[in-house]
């Protein structure tokens, strides 16, 4: 029949239609179970998509074809009674039904297939290779976000084996936690090679946001130097990022001891970004933070680490050594600087009071000359000794070298505005000019001194009076 050769229907199938199928290629494939009741079919005429069995159509002509091709009885003769007869011919043995095992088979083999590709996955977000992590993270994170209970099967950081477990839980933490609950961040020191640290972060904000890590020397624990502080950047890729190492000046090692590290986002940070961070909840620490930190910051955590090895006993003892002559340093350091303010105070009082009666005289006396000329000798004899000593104390100098730098910094700019101003007035003296100019420009440089010398004063007392530290070392606090 015309019919049963024309090629019409269509069968979905899984997740895809096939066909067209004449009526015999359809009971084929219900007798092999390819097609069943319950499968939706179609052909051009249909508004829609019908189970089989809602398809009267289909039904009838796969049930006619059916019936027409099986074999008619034939007759046979029987010898016992000699006659011919119409007989039942034995059965033709049914064709075998398959069974309904190739679609199982196949459903079996798709879900060990999925399975297969899942544990893969889980391996996979268990590595410690950080490129081959980062590769599937954005689909890693999807899946934990769409169904919360897979972050116990996957790590959307990659094994890290040179971080504590707790700090890797950690990091862990805070990849996973949605955006929406506000912002998460965590820090981890690596413990690859103590003598050129780095440091891991993870964070839920979005990929590509940019953080500054900020250490921080604790003066007391510090070996060998009075203060250290750096800082370095780094960008996250999927949530997750690597510092560059951090190094002291040289390229040497940073000072061995105790730093508090701070995480900021980045001033420097892609305007795209920003626009993202500009609506999530802010997230500061309660430590207070150091002067190199924007107290705009919007997204800042801070942990305590200690960098350069571990704190044994050969540590504890080398800084026992140094904090011994610290203190001899400083007790040494606050007798000179007493002695230096005194100095300078003195000379400035002196001279100034001379040169005002000199100037303001309507007639200068041979004594207030003799007068001036004996302190402004006097000046240049210590003038040129505080020079070649001034001369040595270079800002990295009385950052690393001095434990009262700052004050140090504050001497010499008083013996520099006092050196200045003392020669503007010896020159007037020798050759005197336009008083009126003058009076305006040493007006300036007198005040600029008169304060410089009352700044270093007040300092230098605060040191004399200032308590020692927890430590048992002079204090630094105000300076």
């Amino acid at each position: 029949m015309n019919m049963e050769i024309e090629k019409k229907w269509f069968v979905y199938v899984g997740d895809h239609h096939e066909g067209p199928f004449s009526i015999p290629e359809m009971v084929a494939r219900k007798e092999s179970g390819a097609v069943t009741p319950d499968s939706y079919v179609w052909c051009e005429g249909m508004a829609d998509w019908l189970m089989l069995s809602q398809v009267s159509e289909l039904e009838q002509g796969l049930r006619e074809y059916t019936e027409a091709s099986r074999p008619v009885s034939a007759p046979v003769e029987t010898r016992e009674t000699g006659s011919v007869r119409v007989a039942s011919a034995p059965a033709p043995k049914a064709v075998r039904k398959k069974s309904g095992k190739t679609p199982l088979i196949l459903t079996v083999t798709l879900l060990l297939f999925v399975l297969g590709g899942f544990g893969a996955l889980i391996g996979i977000s268990h590595s410690s290779n950080e490129e081959l992590h980062a590769s599937i993270r954005p689909l890693l994170s999807r899946l934990v976000q769409g169904v919360p209970a897979l972050g116990s099967l996957f790590q959307l950081i990659p094994t890290l084996p040179d971080v504590k477990e707790d700090e890797f839980f950690e990091l862990q933490a805070a990849k996973t936690g949605a955006l929406a609950g506000g912002a998460r961040l965590a820090l981890a020191l690596s413990n690859q090679d103590a003598n050129r640290p780095f440091f891991y972060v993870s964070t839920n904000l979005p990929h590509g946001t940019k953080f500054e890590i900020h250490l921080v020397g604790q003066t007391e624990t510090l070996l060998n130097r009075l203060q250290f502080s750096t800082q370095g950047t780094l960008s996250t890729s999927q949530g997750f990022g690597k510092s560059e190492v951090f190094l002291a000046e040289g390229g040497q090692p940073v000072p061995k001891g105790r730093y508090m590290a701070y995480v900021v986002e980045s001033s420097d940070q892609d305007a795209s970004i920003k626009e993202q961070l500009s609506v999530v909840e802010a997230l500061k620490t309660q430590v207070k933070m150091p002067s190199s930190i924007p107290a705009t910051a919007k997204f800042v955590v801070a942990k305590s680490v200690f960098l350069g090895g571990e704190r044994d006993e050969t540590y504890l003892t080398r800084l026992k050594a140094f904090h011994e002559k610290i203190r001899a340093t400083s007790e040494k350091e606050l007798q000179e600087l007493v002695q230096y303010s005194n100095t300078l105070d003195t000379q400035f009082q002196n001279l100034t009071t001379d040169f005002q009666r000199l100037f303001t005289a309507k007639k200068a006396t041979a004594s207030m000359r003799n007068s001036w000329k004996k302190n402004l000798e006097l000046w240049t004899r210590i003038s040129t000794q505080l020079d070649g000593s001034i001369q040595t104390w270079s800002p990295e100098t009385l950052k690393n070298e001095f434990f009262y730098g700052k004050v140090y910094e504050l001497v010499k700019t008083a013996f520099q505005s006092l050196k200045t101003l003392v020669q503007l007035e010896s020159d007037y003296l020798e050759k005197p000019g336009d008083k009126a100019a003058f009076e305006i420009q040493h007006g300036k440089m007198l005040s600029d001194a008169r304060l410089a010398m009352e700044t270093m004063k007040q300092k230098v007392d605060l040191v004399v009076k200032s308590p020692k530290s927890p430590g048992g070392l002079p204090s630094r606090e105000g300076l």
